[in-house]
């Protein structure tokens, strides 16, 4: 009985951490379309993107953080992060140059 219980454990631990990656990923990329809607509103009232993630009023969900790479007139780049893991997302807009590991511009990128 009790090496039935120990194989079932030992095959769910795996899954839950898939579970919790997956849901990491979600809600970093989930977090950067946010910022991307955000950013493109800022654009529009100002005419230049912004680095300052309190000066647009974006907020991130808990446990991610967001680093600002770079953003001026022409384009903006940032990277996602949740604590805890090591799994990276970003994305880079316009002009700002590529940013790992997003490969294509306007396409969220991350690590798997």
């Amino acid at each position: 009985m009790l090496v039935v219980i120990g194989i079932l454990v030992g095959l769910a631990i795996p899954r839950y951490r898939e579970y919790k990656r997956r849901f990491y990923l979600t809600t970093m990329v989930a977090d950067l379309r946010n910022l991307a809607t955000t950013e493109e509103s800022f654009w529009n009232i100002s005419g230049t993107y912004s680095m300052d993630l309190q000066q647009i009023q974006y907020n991130a969900s808990p446990q991610v953080s967001i680093n600002m790479v770079s953003a001026d007139t022409l384009g903006w780049a940032a990277k996602a992060s949740y604590v805890g893991d090591t799994a990276i997302c970003a994305i880079y807009y316009g002009n700002a140059p590529v940013l790992a590991p997003a490969t294509l511009k306007n396409v969220i990128g991350c690590t798997p």
